[in-house]
C-alpha cells in the first residue's frame, strides 16, 4: 500500500502583520503574495504556514494555512512558545523573516527550534540608532541565531555587505532577496480627489513624505528645512503632507499620523514630488513605490537609495545630502517652481520587474528548497 507523501511544512512569523501594515509587515504580505503566484503556477513542494497573532485577518495570506501565536511579535513569550508550536506542527522548516530571534541551543531543550531556519535580517539600524537594549539583543540574541542558520538573507547589497562585516563573514555567504512592491489598487480620479479635498490638498502641488518619527528617518531635519522653503516662497509653497504626529506646528507642514493602505494610494497618486530624507535605511521602500507610479522623488544621498533606483537616469531623481537642511529647502523650491522630472516609462517598468513580488517569491521559493532537499 502506497502512503501519501507527508508535505514538510515551512512556518513564516507573520504576527507582525495587524491593523495598518508596515514595514516588516509589509514585507511578509508580499511574501505571501509572491509565493502564492507560484502556488498558482505550479504546486508547491511544501505548505507554507503563516504563524499569526489571534486578531490576523486570515485573508492577508491568500489561502495558505495559519497557526495562532499568543505571544506578541518581540515579546519574550514567544522564546517558549514558537519553539513548542514548530515541535506541535513537526515543521521542518522555520522562517524568521526580521530580527526576531529564538535561542539558537540543542534541539533536545523544548526552548530550542526543533528545525533548520532561516533568518531574514534587513538592516542593523538598532545598533546604529537604538537604545542600550536593542544593541544587546542584537549583539547577544540575534548575532548568535543568525549564526547558526541554515540560510542567513537580506533585502539589499547595501545591508548584505554591513551585516557580513558585522557578523565577521563574507558577503558571499549572505543570500540577497531583495524587497518587493505590491502594485496599488488601481484608484479613480474620484476616489484621489475624494481623499485629497478631505485634507484641502491640490493634486500634484504637495510634497508627500510617508515615514515615520524614528531618528533615522530624519523628519526632524525635513520639517526645518520646509520652514526655510516656506520663508523663501511664502505663500506660493507647497504644503507638507507627512504620515506622522508629533513635528513642530508649522503653517503648510499637514501632519496626518498614520494612513490607511488607500489613503496613502490616494495621496502617493495626487503628489507632486515625494521626499524620503532619512540617515539609514536597509532599502527605503517609499521613493521607489514613487518611482514606479511616475511621482517625482526628492531622496537622501544615501547607498540604499541608489541601489534601490538604480533603473532610474541621474536626472529622474534629486539627490540630497541628509544632513544639509539648506539643500533640501533648495531642492523643495526647485520642485515646486521648475519642477522635477519624473521617472520615464521604461524606467518604471525596469523598478517594477526587479521587485515585483514575484521575484521575492521566487527568491524564497529557492531557498526554502535548499534547506528542505527539494529540487525544482
Amino acid at each position: 500500500m502506497n502512503l501519501p507523501a507527508v508535505v514538510p511544512a515551512v512556518v513564516i512569523d507573520a504576527r507582525m502583520i495587524k491593523g495598518t501594515p508596515h514595514g516588516f509587515a509589509r514585507y511578509v504580505s508580499r511574501l505571501a503574495a509572491g509565493l502564492a503566484e507560484l502556488k498558482v503556477g505550479q504546486s508547491l513542494s511544501y505548505e507554507p504556514v503563516f504563524l499569526v497573532s489571534p486578531d490576523a485577518d486570515a485573508s492577508w495570506f491568500f489561502g495558505f494555512r495559519t497557526l495562532i501565536a499568543k505571544s506578541e511579535f518581540l515579546h519574550p513569550g514567544e522564546l517558549l512558545e514558537i519553539p513548542t508550536l514548530l515541535r506541535e506542527l513537526k515543521a521542518a522548516l522555520y522562517h524568521s523573516p526580521t530580527f526576531s530571534s529564538l535561542l539558537p541551543l540543542s534541539r533536545r531543550l523544548p526552548i530550542a527550534p526543533p528545525c533548520p531556519w532561516i533568518q531574514t535580517v534587513h538592516d542593523l539600524n538598532h545598533l546604529h540608532f537604538g537604545g542600550a537594549r536593542e544593541r544587546i539583543y542584537y549583539r547577544i540574541l540575534l548575532k548568535a541565531f543568525a549564526r547558526r542558520a541554515r540560510i542567513l538573507a537580506t533585502v539589499s547589497e547595501f545591508s548584505r555587505k554591513e551585516i557580513a562585516a558585522w557578523m565577521g563573514m563574507e558577503a558571499a555567504e549572505i543570500e540577497l532577496v531583495p524587497n518587493a512592491l505590491e502594485l496599488p489598487d488601481r484608484l479613480s480620479p474620484n476616489e484621489i480627489q475624494s481623499e485629497l479635498s478631505k485634507r484641502s490638498l491640490t493634486q500634484k502641488r504637495y510634497f508627500l513624505c510617508l515615514s515615520n518619527l524614528k531618528p533615522h528617518k530624519n523628519l526632524k531635519s525635513l520639517s526645518d528645512a520646509y520652514a526655510e522653503y516656506s520663508g523663501r516662497v511664502g505663500s506660493a509653497g507647497w504644503p507638507l503632507v507627512v504620515s506622522v504626529r508629533g513635528l513642530p506646528p508649522h503653517p503648510g507642514l499637514v501632519q496626518l499620523g498614520a494612513v490607511s493602505d488607500k489613503e496613502g494610494q490616494a495621496l502617493l497618486a495626487g503628489a507632486g514630488a515625494v521626499v524620503f530624507p532619512s540617515l539609514y535605511e536597509g532599502f527605503g521602500l517609499p521613493p521607489v513605490e514613487a518611482a514606479v507610479q511616475g511621482i517625482p522623488v526628492i531622496a537622501s544621498d544615501i547607498p540604499p537609495h541608489h541601489e534601490g533606483l538604480q533603473d532610474l537616469a541621474a536626472e529622474e531623481v534629486c539627490w540630497v545630502d541628509p544632513k544639509d537642511t539648506a539643500a533640501w529647502a533648495r531642492a523643495l523650491e526647485l520642485a515646486s517652481g521648475q519642477g522635477l522630472a519624473a521617472p520615464s516609462p521604461a524606467a518604471r517598468e525596469k523598478v517594477l520587474k526587479r521587485y515585483s513580488v514575484s521575484e521575492l517569491g521566487r527568491g524564497m521559493d529557492r531557498l526554502y528548497r535548499r534547506v528542505l532537499g527539494i529540487k525544482k
